[in-house]
């Protein structure tokens, strides 16, 4: 099995962007290019980290305003 690699800023906040708006783990990968398996993983700790149970765009859109470029 591959490493998992990180994933930029860039695609981090677009990655919580897409999944505020309803975008289902499998069109993430996609648009992102990376696996399925990766968006998932990042969405779970992102979760975690935030205290949130589930993506809606009522919520992760204020999360994702806190999120700075590096």
């Amino acid at each position: 099995m591959p490493a998992k690699r990180r994933l930029t800023m860039r695609q981090l906040r677009q990655m919580l962007r897409l999944a505020g708006s309803g975008t289902s783990s499998r069109e993430i990968a996609v648009v992102l290019g990376i696996a399925r398996s990766t968006v998932q993983d990042n969405l779970q700790r992102a979760a975690a980290v935030m205290s949130i149970s589930r993506w809606t765009s009522t919520c992760a859109p204020f999360h994702v305003a806190e999120i700075k470029d590096s």
